[in-house]
């Protein structure tokens, strides 16, 4: 894992792994476009929104992400039995996925899609656990999540998986406040077009210098921070609904 530092050429960053207003699961401040504008400053070239079982992406957002001079690439973080599992360059019909056989017709008719584990070995319910384990096949990528400190890391277990299986991780934010999008992203060596992005990540393994994964460790009160304050959202959209 690297330090943030000077983009080298020839490299996009990206992240991959965001939400905005109109997600279903959590409460977000933030609207689609001023995720996009904030993106803008801290220099990304490529970003996708994951809202929770909900694709907001559209044609509008797509071209007000161009005029900043980003790629937008639709996004969802969809679930299978109550799994987080991140889905970018799809398309609506992937909210109507339930089972692992179905994600797999899903893909044979969407080549072009990319299937990231969202932070598989983490605490919880909603992570993947074994059930990556026994699917691998259908993961184009593990993500290595921003949430760890310098003595615990869950991205651990990841890892071992990733390097076993050849395949590729992607760093991301998690980003529910604009505040926290910067705290973890990827590094891709590639032409600005999703196709070839998506293509590259495919054809990457764990070691491929073509992904820098940008991410450093942050403390326990950060973490403890940012999820009790996203906690608070939701309690009061709870409340307020």
């Amino acid at each position: 894992m690297k330090q943030k530092n000077k983009i080298p050429k020839g490299f996009l960053k990206c992240q991959f792994h965001t939400h905005a207003i109109g997600d279903i699961l959590d409460h977000i401040s933030h609207t689609p476009e001023e995720l996009i504008d904030e993106a803008k400053k801290l220099g990304y070239n490529v970003l996708s929104i994951t809202s929770h079982r909900t694709v907001i992406f559209t044609k509008e957002l797509e071209s007000y992400a161009k005029k900043k001079g980003i790629l937008l690439i639709p996004g969802i973080e969809f679930e299978i039995n109550g799994k987080h599992i991140l889905g970018i360059n799809i398309d609506k019909k992937i909210e109507k996925i339930k089972t692992f056989k179905e994600l797999e017709r899903y893909k044979s008719t969407n080549k072009n899609c990319l299937i990231i584990a969202a932070h598989p070995f983490f605490p919880g319910s909603m992570t993947l656990k074994e059930d990556l384990i026994e699917n691998i096949k259908l993961f184009d990528a593990i993500e290595y999540s921003f949430c760890y400190t310098s003595t615990k890391n869950y991205n651990k277990k990841a890892v071992i998986l990733a390097r076993k299986e050849k395949t590729p991780m992607i760093s991301t934010a998690d980003c529910h406040d604009l505040k926290n999008l910067d705290i973890s992203y990827t590094l891709i060596k590639s032409q600005k077009n999703t196709i070839k992005i998506i293509d590259t990540i495919k054809k990457s393994s764990f070691s491929n210098k073509k992904i820098k994964l940008i991410t450093t460790p942050i403390s326990y009160f950060k973490i403890g921070k940012i999820i009790a304050k996203q906690e608070i959202k939701n309690l009061i959209k709870k409340l307020f609904k």
